[in-house]
């Protein structure tokens, strides 16, 4: 599949015009990764933002064990064709905040940060509407989190201190 039909079926880039797309398109890459490979890592560098064309994705978070140290990974979110995931690339910070890791074989469409921040800065339109559909993407992956830490809560009472250390 050419890039542009892929990015038109992503609710992020949706609402742009194929002039738009067409600003967007030189700085996008399609990559493929296996079953079961981490595409990246909580903490890395963020210099990209992905676009799912095919296979799934689960976003993943660490939890802490001891001080200093992590236990397994928790999967925070499943993703499926059309949806973005990386989105830390347009965050200050710079660093992903959570790991992409691969339940099928993936394909997806890489698009330069940093260069997607210059075409956004160029052209207002454009940052407005793909800032705005991130926020909104952002929005509702907080409240499904929410929404699941309250469930676990309402099943597993929520002890603050269960040894009394504090």
């Amino acid at each position: 599949m050419t890039i542009k039909p892929v990015l038109r079926k992503c609710k992020v880039f949706s609402g742009l015009s194929d002039a738009e797309l067409e600003k967007i398109v030189p700085w996008v890459k399609q990559k493929e990764y296996e079953a079961g490979s981490t595409i990246f890592q909580e903490g890395d560098k963020a210099e990209e933002l992905f676009v799912l064309e095919e296979g799934r994705i689960a976003i993943q978070m660490s939890l802490p064990l001891e001080q200093g140290k992590f236990s397994n990974k928790v999967t925070v979110d499943v993703l499926s064709s059309g949806e973005i995931f990386g989105w830390s690339a347009k965050v200050e910070a710079h660093s992903y905040c959570l790991a992409a890791t691969c339940l099928q074989n993936v394909k997806a469409l890489s698009i330069n940060g940093n260069k997607l921040n210059n075409i956004m800065r160029d052209h207002p339109g454009i940052g407005i509407e793909v800032l705005g559909k991130i926020v909104q993407i952002m929005a509702s992956r907080l409240e499904e989190t929410r929404a699941l830490l309250i469930s676990e809560r309402m099943e597993t009472p929520y002890v603050k201190d269960p040894v009394g250390k504090l």
